[in-house]
């Protein structure tokens, strides 16, 4: 077995259970069973997410889930397993056509829509509508919390729950479909996937920086609870809010508007692409509406469209693992430095 390998699975077992112990000793769950419950779950989805991500690892997982029927399983499990909380959820008897209504609109109805192309050969060139559609009606009860009422069981973590949930779910659904899976979704640790955000972070704050500072939206207010939480906060960062993002916005919808303009348009250029960045990112920077007082709307919109380019041209280049980096970075500053 390559050291790489190895590696890969002892990050997969590591995290995994790390996270499940995480979410046992921090939650105020109201019993144990609850808890457990949750940490299960998480365990699950945690494994999930790694075993489609880490080099040495997905490209055996792949092989095994390009038999339909197991692809399907591995899916089907992903939506139906964090129903458990279900049994946590008060009056659940009374409140049970909200559930129910949210779980089938949020969740299972965008799972389908991005399943389409796997069920005939024909089916597949229309492949990045149906992804683009299913991701975004999946994007837009995420970020709007639509699906508060189908989580409520686990309501102490419910955002970060259901964070990891969304991820692997748009991970295994788009795991096969994309012939370019491994290509732009290994977490390959590489030196230049590190540095090239990085350089591209001075850039950004060249920008940023002052615009933010100038109109009240970042205060300097530094804060500091020790190594546990500033690696809680990191990791948090990365799993609960850097990964469902770029998967979403960088991983289905640029990507597959750019796999349209290269198949539909006759000579294809650099300047295409760069549109089409800049579209993604305004996209992007639109979803942030919702995420800070009317005052400062505009404001986030703004500078979260330039940090979309900036995630948008570190996908191009290096994939997941880069634009992730970059992501994480700038939300972990603006968290630990930067936010009122």
């Amino acid at each position: 077995m390559k050291k790489k390998t190895i590696f890969s699975w002892v990050l997969l077992i590591g995290l995994s259970i790390a996270s499940s112990i995480i979410v046992l000793n921090l939650t105020d769950q109201n019993s144990l069973l609850q808890r457990i419950s949750l940490a299960i779950s998480v365990l699950f989805i945690t494994s999930s997410i790694l075993l489609l991500l880490l080099p040495g690892i997905n490209k055996s997982f792949l092989e095994f889930f390009k038999i339909k029927y197991r692809y399907y399983l591995f899916v089907l499990a992903i939506l139906v397993l964090p129903l458990i909380n279900w049994f946590f959820i008060p009056d659940f008897s009374s409140n049970l056509k909200n559930i129910v209504g949210s779980y089938f609109l949020w969740y299972i109805l965008p799972a389908l829509i991005m399943i389409i192309p796997t069920f005939h050969i024909n089916l597949k060139p229309w492949g990045p509508l149906f992804h683009i559609i299913g991701v975004i009606s999946l994007a837009i009860g995420f970020d709007d919390r639509y699906t508060d009422p189908t989580i409520s069981g686990f309501i102490d973590l419910g955002y970060s729950f259901n964070a990891l949930w969304v991820s692997a779910l748009c991970l295994a659904i788009i795991s096969i479909q994309f012939d370019e899976y491994l290509e732009y979704f290994n977490w390959d640790f590489d030196l230049k996937k590190i540095g090239f955000p990085i350089g591209i972070l001075f850039s950004f704050a060249i920008i940023v920086l002052p615009v933010g500072l100038l109109t009240g939206f970042l205060v300097w207010n530094p804060t500091w609870e020790g190594i546990g939480m500033f690696l809680l906060t990191f990791l948090g960062i990365w799993f609960t809010i850097a990964l469902p993002e770029e998967v979403i916005a960088r991983g289905i919808i640029q990507h597959q508007m750019v796999n349209v303009a290269k198949k539909n348009l006759l000579n294809f250029k650099k300047w295409h692409k760069i549109i089409i960045i800049l579209l993604a990112s305004f996209i992007f920077g639109i979803s942030h509406w919702n995420n800070t007082s009317a005052e400062f709307i505009w404001i986030y919109i703004g500078l979260a469209t330039v940090a979309g380019i900036g995630f948008g041209a570190c996908w191009e280049k290096y994939g997941l693992f880069s634009s992730m980096l970059m992501h994480t970075i700038i939300d972990f500053v603006w968290v630990m430095c930067f936010k009122a």
